[in-house]
């Protein structure tokens, strides 16, 4: 699922790429829903299928903005039009195959059309031997209006992309711009990087070979992007992808704008990509993901549908006193005058209207949970730092099969251990990990949620990991802890069993 919404009087629209007939990605169309408040879903009739010649292979990921056109609402969906595959940057780019597209509504999503002077944009700038150009995100962005000296209602199209030129090049951002949505025009580059580069001289993270699903937002005077980052093959990450945030600054360079890199950080130690950021009702920023399949074909084959919707989280700015920093400090913006911040990460609030039933208050509680679906939340005061915290889930009665998620406050880690987590080998057993530092004196506060095949874990929110399991047995639904003879009493634990349905007209 690639996620697009939109708030239209408190009602959102959700688009996701679907393969009609099939669990295998390709021939992508635009499947859509729409929610009152982001937790409880409703299936509409399909926004776009494959159409014509610029579009017949597909219809890759976008945007959804809106606009009052002669005084009425117009919603205006933008895409990337496929006329021709495979497309990956391993492989040689087909010149055309990707190009961008709009379709509009009139009726708030119900029905849409093609714009009839589609493609909008045809070819990719300086004409470079390309490895992608896709996923056009569309929005005003006031930080880059006012440093152009532009109209505040200008609209940036962002498309993320990757060159192999002989000049060096690897992934890239482009920026066009727009004043009636229609006509578009290059911009810059905001950012052109070397393939497979790190992302800053200490950093451990790389910007691969291609750039995917890139979007920009700002918070106060600071701002971020967050997009996809494909891998070489030498990854060890699920289908040689994450998802990367980057803080910084707009400047002007040789006449065009770039982006300064501040700080960066993973928006998901696991599986989730695709994300896309967006304002909620409420104004708060928001972001969706896709959590991707890590069973064998024959178990997503025999399911029938493939990917599913993480839960809305949350995107925010933590301010941290220069003297408590001690690692990870590739994360951190350092600024005297503005603040030491971080991007936090975070449920939605929205998400605790899941909870089906009354919490269970007791860490023994724990262990006679007998589900698939279910939420825990805890916090841990008075740490040494040298802790280790379990919680072992989808557990079956002998521990013949069970997933373990570690808090490893020694050694900095949060594990997803999948190793016995199928008795089938149904889907992948390599571990879902991440970095994370506790600062001196914080509490670790966590969140783990359990739905199915799905694993959400949080902690202290500014660290999100998405896992995939698939337990082979029907009795893997109990659940239990070894906290390694800490303190109890210095555990404040809740636990709600069951979770609302999230489509109950399915």
């Amino acid at each position: 699922m690639h996620s697009i919404a939109e708030d239209l009087d408190r009602e959102y629209l959700f688009c996701y790429q679907w393969n009609p007939g099939t669990t295998q990605a390709g021939n992508c169309a635009w499947g859509m829903a729409k929610s009152k408040d982001l937790i409880t879903w409703e299936d509409c009739s399909p926004a776009l299928r494959n159409g014509r010649s610029y579009d017949y292979l597909g219809l890759s990921s976008g945007s959804i903005v809106s606009g009052v056109v002669e005084g009425k609402r117009v919603l205006f969906l933008f895409y990337t039009s496929v006329s021709a595959l495979p497309i990956h940057w391993s492989k040689p780019y087909l010149d055309g195959c990707e190009t961008q597209s709009v379709a509009f509504s009139t009726d708030l999503g119900k029905s849409w059309h093609r714009h009839e002077n589609n493609p909008l944009l045809r070819v990719a700038p300086k004409n470079e031997a390309r490895t992608g150009w896709r996923d056009p995100f569309v929005s005003t962005w006031e930080a880059l209006s006012t440093l152009l000296g532009a109209d505040p209602e200008t609209d940036f199209m962002m498309i993320a992309s990757g060159s192999s030129g002989k000049r060096g090049h690897g992934p890239q951002l482009q920026l066009c711009q727009s004043n009636n949505i229609f006509d578009w025009k290059p911009l810059c580059m905001l950012l052109d990087v070397k393939a497979n580069s790190k992302v800053s001289p200490t950093s451990e993270l790389k910007f691969g070979m291609n750039f995917d699903c890139a979007s920009f937002f700002s918070i106060g005077e600071r701002q971020y992007i967050v997009l996809g980052i494909e891998e070489d093959n030498t990854s060890q990450r699920h289908s040689t992808r994450y998802l990367l945030w980057l803080s910084g600054i707009l400047l002007i360079e040789n006449g065009r704008p770039i982006f300064q890199i501040r700080s960066h950080g993973l928006l998901d130690h696991g599986i989730a990509y695709a994300a896309h950021v967006f304002r909620d009702a409420d104004g708060k920023i928001t972001q969706l993901g896709w959590a991707d399949e890590a069973a064998k074909r024959r178990v997503v084959e025999r399911q029938g549908w493939a990917g599913c919707l993480t839960h809305p989280r949350e995107l925010y700015e933590i301010s941290r006193p220069v003297a408590n920093l001690k690692d990870d400090r590739d994360r951190w913006d350092v600024d005297e005058a503005l603040g030491t911040m971080t991007l936090g990460i975070r449920l939605a609030p929205q998400v605790t209207k899941l909870r089906a039933h009354s919490q269970s208050p007791s860490l023994e509680s724990l262990r006679n949970v007998r589900s698939m679906n279910y939420e825990i939340e805890a916090t841990f005061t008075r740490l040494s730092g040298n802790e280790k915290f379990i919680f072992n889930v989808r557990q079956s009665p002998n521990s013949i099969e069970v997933t373990k998620v570690v808090f490893d406050i020694g050694n900095s880690q949060i594990i997803v251990d999948r190793s016995r987590s199928s008795l089938e080998s149904l889907g992948s057993t390599c571990p879902d990990a991440g970095r994370f530092h506790l600062l001196s004196g914080e509490d670790l506060n966590i969140r783990i949620f359990v739905d199915n095949s799905i694993l959400e874990v949080y902690a202290n929110d500014c660290f999100a990991l998405t896992s995939r399991i698939y337990p082979s047995l029907e009795t893997s639904l109990g659940a239990s802890y070894d906290f390694g003879g800490f303190d109890e009493r210095q555990v404040e634990f809740r636990c709600w069993e069951g979770i609302r349905n999230a489509w109950p007209g399915r």
